[in-house]
């Protein structure tokens, strides 16, 4: 790949540095201005052009806003501007250091950017180094993933099983997670993990302690059933949690089960992220299955006598994403914007 490295020059020939090392190191090509020699054009259409010209952007930045360029931009700002209206992969580093006014404005509006960008801390040349090797080296991990359409194929393998559930329900909400690169040989491992599985379940909030757990194991399929919760895990590392749809009502609440809380498909897929993905980045789907008659709205506090349900062709709802890194931020920026799109499909 050529990897354009994006920062001011004067005192930080040391950082610029250190990329050009971290970029050759992978076997990419570091792209800087320092290199590109005499031009028949200026040195900012040069700098464009390379941009342009790059498969990913590197951006470190520190305290110094630079040149400020006739837009009132710096040079090192334009170029953001372009990767950015390019829909380049940039990948942001921000040193550790304090900043005011111009910059301190810049490092608002990359740390605020978040579609097709990286960003990280660092507080000298080797931590740079290092934080350019990890990005880089997730994004190339990026790149090589399945696609969505591969994905689906790998769902669907699942659900043509007879061995993939012991109780399977229609109505229920459900995440699978399918780690980048696909990994062999796991079952071993989770076969004898179901206790320490379920005990995190109750810590949840996902299900009652008191109920316990089944234990499951199928070809190559291993996993628990409790009593409001099914785990799975697949030998190729893919996994996937369910629950009921609707919360159980309680006392004299007939219509609870037509009601689908939004802040109990929120919570439900926080933690079943955090249970099934374990740190790793690959393809999640959140599903929601059953919905013909379901209202989407949190249950009233008092028992209604009446209501008015909705009639649905479709039935299941689903929401994809390659997430490499999957930090629990970055997974709940996607799950906001995937809980808009079911709100607004089920309004």
């Amino acid at each position: 790949m050529n990897v354009f490295i994006s920062s001011v020059v004067r005192n930080f020939e040391h950082y610029r540095a250190a990329a050009k090392k971290a970029v050759s190191l992978l076997g990419h090509t570091p792209v800087m201005c320092e290199d590109f020699g005499a031009r028949p054009y200026s040195s900012e259409v040069a700098c464009m052009t390379e941009v342009d010209q790059a498969d990913v952007v590197v951006l470190i930045l520190g305290a110094d806003f630079g040149f400020k360029t006739n837009t009132g931009e710096s040079v090192t700002q334009q170029e953001f501007h372009r990767a950015k209206a390019a829909n380049k992969p940039i990948l942001a580093f921000l040193e550790e250091i304090p900043v005011e006014d111009d910059q301190k404005r810049f490092h608002w509006e990359v740390s605020d950017y978040v579609d097709g960008l990286f960003r990280s801390t660092f507080t000298g040349d080797r931590d740079l180094s290092d934080k350019i090797i990890q990005g880089l080296s997730q994004l190339a991990a990026s790149r090589s993933a399945i696609s969505e359409q591969e994905f689906v194929q790998h769902l669907q393998n699942r659900s043509n099983s007879r061995n993939w559930n012991s109780r399977p329900r229609e109505d229920r909400l459900e995440l699978v997670f399918l780690p980048q690169p696909i990994l062999s040989g796991t079952l071993r491992s989770m076969h004898t993990q179901h206790d320490e599985f379920f005990l995190k379940l109750p810590q949840a909030g996902l299900v009652s302690i008191k109920g316990g757990y089944k234990s499951f194991n199928e070809g190559d399929i291993t996993g628990l059933d409790a009593e409001e919760a099914s785990w799975r895990h697949h030998d190729n590392g893919m996994s996937w949690l369910s629950i009921p749809l609707a919360a159980p009502g309680k006392g004299g609440e007939y219509f609870a089960s037509y009601y689908i809380s939004p802040s109990r498909l929120k919570r439900f897929a926080e933690e079943a992220f955090s249970l099934i993905s374990r740190g790793k980045g690959g393809w999640f789907q959140l599903g929601i299955y059953g919905i013909s008659h379901q209202v989407y709205a949190e249950p009233p506090s008092t028992p209604a006598s009446s209501m008015s349900m909705p009639h649905r062709s479709d039935k299941n709802i689903e929401e994809r994403k390659l997430l490499i890194p999957a930090s629990q931020g970055v997974f709940n920026q996607w799950l906001e914007d995937a809980l808009f799109r079911i709100g607004r499909k089920l309004s």
